[in-house]
This record gives structure tokens, C-alpha cells and sequence, in this order.
């Protein structure tokens, strides 16, 4: 195996890449899950931003253009 891996190095990296998504991808979900159930839940109690705020919470200014 480690023969292999020293001269196919390019392709070894590629194997470590998917391996180490692959085992961190149950993770990633499980947190993105709970992300939005908790975002949910907190415009459910206080509803949406008001107007001149996205739902980030940052400020957004009309364009001049616009108006």
C-alpha cells in the first residue's frame, strides 16, 4: 500500500479527499439539521427581520437605482 502511495501520489491524495468526506459528511448534515431546526424554531418565536434587515441579521440598503 505505502509503495503504491509513493508513486501515485496525486491519486493517493484524491483516495484521502473522498475518505475524509465520506466519514465527516454524517457530521456536516447532522449539524446543518439542527442549523436550521434551531433558525426555524427562532423565527417561529420572533418572527421574521423587519424591513431594512435580512433574515442574517445584516443591514440592507436599497439601491439608488432602484428607486
Amino acid at each position: 500500500m505505502w509503495e503504491f502511495a509513493e508513486s501515485h501520489p496525486l491519486i493517493t491524495l484524491a483516495l484521502a479527499m473522498i475518505a475524509a468526506g465520506t466519514v465527516t459528511a454524517p457530521f456536516r448534515y447532522a449539524f446543518r439539521a439542527y442549523n436550521r431546526t434551531l433558525r426555524s424554531r427562532n423565527i417561529a418565536l420572533h418572527g421574521w427581520p423587519t424591513a431594512p434587515i435580512d433574515a442574517d441579521g445584516e443591514v440592507v440598503y436599497p439601491d439608488k437605482d432602484d428607486e
